[in-house]
């Protein structure tokens, strides 16, 4: 047994120069961790953010519209695609096909079908 335990040896006291690198050191990861965290914290507090104004879309309140039909005549079909109702309307000009928007009842399209 050459080699004494680490415990038993004492260190020797720094050099001035290392002291102040060793300082500085500590100080730059004292403020590379003080960022990190501050930037870990913005990441979960946007998440929470994004997650708590979701757009609830289907388990919200119904919406309601009043929809008018354009053209005389009876419906004979409707069809829906997302927001948008399309009504088959037989009528004295033949058939036409109406497209509204569920949301605000306005008129998107208006055809007449024609036979020749």
């Amino acid at each position: 047994m050459t080699r004494p335990n680490d415990d038993d040896v004492e260190e020797k006291p720094l050099d001035p120069a290392v002291a102040r690198v060793q300082q500085r050191l500590r100080a730059m990861m004292l403020i590379a961790g003080a960022t990190l965290g501050i930037g870990l914290l913005a990441v979960l507090f946007a998440i929470a953010f994004r997650v708590s104004h979701l757009d609830r879309g289907s388990s919200g309140a119904p919406y309601q519209s009043v929809i008018e039909i354009a053209s005389k005549g009876t419906i004979v079909s409707t069809s829906l695609d997302g927001d948008r109702v399309a009504f088959l309307i037989e009528g004295p000009d033949g058939r036409i096909v109406e497209v509204h928007d569920m949301r605000s009842g306005e008129l998107v399209a208006r055809s007449v079908l024609i036979t020749k």
